[in-house]
């Protein structure tokens, strides 16, 4: 792929009225310019994606200026002094693109800039949530819900060929897409054992003409369930311990729904996209600091640490072959990465 360059700048002003003695709002924007300029070949494509038009620009020469505006606005009543209700509203705008394979194997993932062809995504966010203080504020509790509306949603045509096609815009279509769902976080502030738990029930989906149809379908992304919890304990005025736990729902892909064999080839049939799902991750992670020194100008500290405590054999990828032992057998493999890793760092710092 080309390199591409780009200029972006941005302006914003936000400010804070104490509209009553129970409600606060926060309102502002932020206005983006993002400029994409030579050198370099851009493109102009036809309906069915196929070049028909190469356009070269020299070095620094405007190919395209994008210009949005990002309204916020954010309100907090205060229901009493422990609690309080929230909404807000945002835009946001992304003009760097995250391109997912939406097989399961090996992740073929490119970061893209916005182009005459590939427009900013513009997401609006829309939230609620209610924040309580309990226990004589020892612990803090909230729980929100929201819906995320996107536009400029890219993704890849069915069988895209991204190894050898400099034109990436020709294998890429344009669409619409939402997230929703609902959040809860109960955090212990105080006392020598902390941490929070925290859990997400949520859906993300996109809506693109050429893919499944032209229905929603789930993004590459999509997390169901999503669990984290955190534990840190303060043994002694030296050694701290830690630990955590993480559970998501493995990422929506696209399984082969059959196979045909074209000059003794094995060639895999895929229908829905994103249909199917990686095995679910989870792993435990544990950690210990020895404090050194503390002293008025100087600190210092070992910290022993021991990622996947448990040696769960997360899939990094899985893929498809036929069996050695019977070639009218398909065999799906998965590939893990890590399991346990051990690791001690020294840390210092001056005063």
């Amino acid at each position: 792929m080309q390199d591409r360059y780009s200029w972006e700048n941005a302006l914003f002003a936000t400010d804070t009225w104490k509209a009553a003695p129970w409600l606060n709002i926060t309102y502002g924007a932020r206005l983006t310019s993002f400029a994409i300029l030579g050198e370099g070949d851009f493109y102009e494509l036809d309906g069915d994606g196929n070049v028909t038009d190469t356009l070269t620009y020299s070095k620094g020469q405007l190919v395209k200026n994008y210009v949005n505006l990002e309204p916020r606005l954010a309100a907090s009543f205060i229901i009493n002094p422990s609690s309080s209700f929230k909404a807000s509203y945002v835009r946001n705008v992304q003009n760097l693109h995250l391109m997912s394979n939406s097989t399961t194997g090996f992740p073929t993932d490119k970061w893209l800039a916005s182009t005459n062809i590939i427009k900013p995504e513009i997401a609006d966010l829309v939230a609620l949530g209610w924040y309580k203080n309990l226990a004589g504020n020892q612990l803090e509790f909230s729980t929100e819900i929201y819906y995320k509306k996107m536009q400029n949603q890219i993704d890849y045509r069915t069988g895209a060929d991204v190894f050898t096609n400099d034109a990436i815009e020709s294998q890429i279509l344009f669409g619409v897409g939402r997230a929703y769902g609902w959040e809860v976080f109960l955090k212990k502030k105080t006392g020598k054992t902390t941490g929070w738990i925290s859990y997400t029930l949520a859906k993300t989906e996109r809506k693109i003409e050429g893919i499944n149809d032209g229905e929603w379908y789930n993004a590459r992304q999509d997390r169901t369930h999503d669990v984290a919890i955190v534990v840190n304990h303060q043994l002694s005025r030296r050694w701290n311990l830690a630990a955590n736990w993480i559970y998501y729902t493995g990422d929506a892909v696209t399984y082969p729904s059959g196979k045909y064999i074209i000059d003794n080839q094995v060639v895999f049939y895929y229908t829905k996209r994103n249909a199917d799902r990686m095995p679910s991750y989870h792993r435990l992670d544990l950690g210990a600091t020895w404090l050194l020194k503390d002293r008025k100008k100087f600190r210092s500290e070992l910290a022993f640490s021991l990622f996947n405590a448990y040696g769960r054999e997360n899939p990094y990828a899985i893929t498809f072959r036929q069996s050695e032992d019977d070639a009218t057998k398909t065999e799906a493999v998965k590939t893990s990465l890590f399991r346990f890793v051990p690791s001690i760092s020294y840390n210092f710092k001056f005063k």
